[in-house]
């Protein structure tokens, strides 16, 4: 087994927040890094990082480009009762990351916009979880529930009281503590009221709840075209395939952000 293999859970239990975008730039930017690295999709229903791989290996061909491809998996929630799918469901998903990690360095996985017992036994699994956060105060309750008056913290949302038992869980047995990052994800270029209250709100809450905030990534056209064609803003900057914009170069650093926060080393400049 490779003894510094890495889990990085991108999860969130709402959709629509950028998990599988996020999932597929950290994948091919560690790769191009030169490490080795595997994918899991847990969102069979969805399955949208699966169709980005899918579109990025059909592209490659098409193309004739030499684009480094994660190992790429799909796992699907059991068919049975609710407690006996909960233990086949985990049973399931250690057996996959234990294979995966004799032979690769950095296991990441994509999560539904739900909960499932699935969705949870990848949380369980996490050695680093990113949680990304569209810029809205809507969605800011994914992870705790704000007065809208005063912008306090009434409760703790039922993810991260789920967060909170990982981490005891993982202390109990003698794991390293669970690094958990909020991202603050899509962030509008137009500044606004909505947007700082936001950025104020989430730098309360990183002290008060214990995780490490970024922000963030911004709302750019650039991914959603990107998509067809199974490509990373990396990609673009590397194979020359579009023309190269400032929106690109910010996209990149961004994303040197992420990767330098999640602090796994990067063997070689990207």
């Amino acid at each position: 087994m490779t003894n510094n293999a890495k889990v990085i859970v991108v999860g969130n239990e709402k959709g629509g927040s950028g998990k599988s975008t996020l999932s597929i730039h950290l994948a091919i930017a560690y790769l191009y890094s030169g490490y080795k690295v595997a994918t899991i999709d847990l969102d069979g229903r969805q399955g949208t990082l699966t169709h980005y791989i899918e579109n990025r290996v059909r592209y490659a061909n098409e193309k004739n480009l030499d684009l480094p491809m994660p190992e790429h998996l799909v796992v699907t929630p059991s068919q049975f009762s609710n407690r006996r799918s909960s233990n086949e469901d985990e049973e399931q998903l250690d057996a996959e990351i234990k294979d995966l990690k004799t032979e690769y360095d950095i296991i990441i996985i994509d999560t539904p916009g739900t909960y499932s017992h699935l969705s949870n036994a990848g949380h369980k699994n996490a050695d680093i979880l990113i949680t990304p956060v569209n810029d809205s105060l809507v969605d800011i309750d994914v992870i705790a529930n704000i007065d809208p008056n005063t912008k306090e913290i009434i409760s703790e949302s039922q993810y991260t009281n789920n967060i909170r038992n990982i981490q005891k869980i993982r202390k109990d047995i003698g794991k390293d503590d669970l690094f958990w990052i909020v991202l603050r994800n899509r962030i509008s270029h137009i500044d606004a009221k909505n947007k700082r209250e936001v950025d104020n709100i989430l730098k309360k809450l990183q002290t008060q709840l214990g995780f490490t905030y970024i922000s963030g990534i911004g709302e750019r056209v650039v991914y959603r075209e990107m998509f067809l064609k199974g490509l990373t803003i990396l990609d673009l900057l590397k194979t020359g395939t579009d023309e190269i914009t400032i929106s690109h170069i910010a996209a990149k650093n961004e994303l040197l952000t992420v990767l330098n926060t999640i602090n796994i080393p990067l063997k070689q400049d990207i």
